[in-house]
């Protein structure tokens, strides 16, 4: 496969294609477990989510383009840390790489590439939340070097 892809800011005219993927990874998400139901305006949801990328400070997104489609997407926030050092953290909220681009090191550059980013922004330290049974993203993310650093447990209230 020709590996031709550029790794760039999301902009506007990305956002139905990017919006599209990001569905794609809550739809694998929900099914690892009930508490990652899809509500019934996903898309609006993830659309007006992406946009705000476009214009919050404390979020960004980076897409991955081959050949003028949109084949992986990351997101991220920054998080202040103001109990810890360092004090400014980038978390990957999304990434999302279509499965013909997988296992080509794609999502790895996508990370490094947001990393690098968000290091000029202030941030040292990177990190990813994604749901507890989601085993490909956890062999992943170890994979390249990630630990867990937080627990966060929860259960539906009847």
């Amino acid at each position: 496969m020709n590996m031709d892809i550029k790794i760039r800011d999301l902009k506007e005219d990305d956002l139905r294609e990017s919006a599209a993927l990001i569905v794609r990874l809550k739809k694998f998400n929900s099914e690892h477990d009930p508490l990652f139901l899809l509500n019934d305006k996903i898309e609006e949801a993830v659309n007006a989510y992406l946009k705000s990328s476009l214009r919050l400070e404390n979020r960004d997104a980076l897409v991955a383009e081959h050949l003028g489609k949109i084949v992986g997407v990351v997101m991220a926030d920054i998080v202040d840390r103001m109990f810890y050092e360092p004090l400014k953290e980038a978390r990957i909220t999304e990434l999302y790489v279509l499965p013909e681009f997988r296992k080509t090191g794609l999502g790895k550059k996508l990370i490094e590439a947001v990393a690098e980013k968000e290091k000029k922004r202030g941030c040292a330290m990177i990190s990813v939340e994604f749901p507890t049974e989601n085993l490909v993203a956890h062999k992943f993310y170890t994979g390249i070097g990630m630990r867990s650093v937080i627990s966060i447990y929860g259960k539906k209230i009847n």
